[in-house]
């Protein structure tokens, strides 16, 4: 069966959505969710290199009793040129998430890493 050309197109514009997107989520947030952590990470770009930052929650010296429902990393460059957010371990269901942000190469860091809680 050969692939039809609307098919193709649908297929590269979904994977041009995916490759210039640098927002990441885990979960979901519902209405009654409360704000555990909300983390502006900027780095200046690193010449012929990469930036890389870790953010972890709760933070060092502090504890938390309350299980995460959703993570989302907000790309604040307006151009998608933002680092990408990888969840290292804990995350949804847990009550402790470690984040990497990772830039571009030649790129800084400009991400809002935002940590939802249920009551």
């Amino acid at each position: 069966m050969k692939p039809t050309v609307t098919s193709v197109l649908f297929l590269l514009v979904a994977l041009a959505g995916v490759a210039i997107a640098a927002n990441s989520s885990w979960g979901k947030r519902n209405s009654t969710d409360i704000l555990l952590l909300r983390e502006n990470v900027f780095r200046t770009p690193l010449r012929n290199g990469y930036q890389s930052v870790n953010v972890d929650f709760p933070k060092s010296g502090q504890t938390n009793t309350r299980a995460i429902s959703a993570i989302f990393i907000i790309d604040r460059f307006t151009n998608s040129s933002g680092a990408y957010g990888s969840l290292w371990s804990g995350g949804v269901g847990y009550r402790f998430a470690s984040i990497n942000l990772k830039s571009q190469y030649n790129r800084g860091i400009n991400s809002t890493v935002e940590i939802y809680g249920r009551r």
